[in-house]
């Protein structure tokens, strides 16, 4: 993630800290049925057919922009043998992320390193053949520069997959969009805008898929999930960081049912001649 700020209740650091716990572990596998070491809106089940639009093979070099613990790359890295690079702020995460892909025997087919996505990315042009970042890009100061910074990154003709889970679709209040962006900067952005800047920064759109049902499940059962852990979790983020987390899903699940706000999933391709 590109925000050092709270998550359910607590620091990042912390959070990542905490994130292979029995707890996290066995929560998890409530929200997501299959444990990935994702926390955000992924489940395995839409990464595997994205795993498929970005055209990865073992001879492919993927960029994750905002790895956090590792979790999702490293889902990457073992199903299809490509060679990953993970880039997050926090160092924290960048530590699990080693971990978890030690414990998996992935040391080897990775590098991770500490980077602000707000900035140039330390990367040389022209050497990945994908970059992926899942739910990171709304957290972005200047989507515009990092998408640049994708297409300089990206070999001619390679992909660039990346969701966004503020796409605002209808009416919001101003109290809905302070409890919507409680975990940090979150830049909200309306239908159409992410294809013109995708096109601006020379990626050519290829698909856009709407994912609102599924960020919907999985707010209502991480609810469910919290709920049912209410007393481990109070001990670790407190009482008030607790309800105001839940307030923060039911915020989420409110504004996609009434449709006035979805998460989207965009697939570009690099054009490669102005980069």
């Amino acid at each position: 993630m590109n925000d050092t700020t709270s998550l359910q209740g607590i620091g990042y650091d912390t959070f990542y800290a905490l994130f292979d716990t029995p707890l996290a572990q066995q929560m998890r596998r409530e929200v997501y049925g299959k444990d990935i070491g994702q926390h955000s809106w992924v489940d395995a089940q839409d990464l595997e057919q994205d795993i498929g639009r970005l055209q990865l093979s073992s001879a492919s070099r993927l960029l994750d922009l905002g790895c956090g613990p590792g979790g999702l790359l490293s889902f990457v890295v073992g199903l299809t043998g490509c060679r990953g690079t993970g880039l997050d702020l926090s160092a924290a995460a960048i530590d699990c992320a080693a971990t978890r892909m030690a414990s998996l025997g992935l040391t080897d087919c990775a590098t991770l390193q500490v980077a602000d996505l707000d900035e140039p990315l330390p990367l040389d042009r022209h050497s990945f053949e994908a970059v992926m970042s899942l739910d990171v890009i709304l957290h972005l100061r200047n989507r515009s520069q990092a998408f640049a910074e994708v297409a300089r990154v990206l070999v001619p003709g390679g992909r660039f997959l990346f969701t966004d889970a503020a796409i605002v679709t209808g009416p919001v209040s101003d109290d809905e969009i302070r409890l919507r962006s409680v975990h940090g900067r979150t830049n909200f952005v309306p239908p159409g805008f992410n294809e013109r800047t995708l096109e601006q920064a020379g990626l050519r759109v290829l698909a856009t898929i709407d994912r609102t049902e599924s960020l919907k499940a999985i707010a209502a059962r991480r609810q469910a999930a919290r709920l049912a852990h209410r007393t481990e979790l109070e001990r670790v983020e407190g009482p008030g960081a607790f309800d105001r987390h839940q307030r923060y899903l039911d915020c989420v699940c409110t504004l996609a049912r009434r449709g006035a706000m979805a998460r989207m999933m965009y697939v570009s391709e690099s054009w490669g001649s102005a980069h």
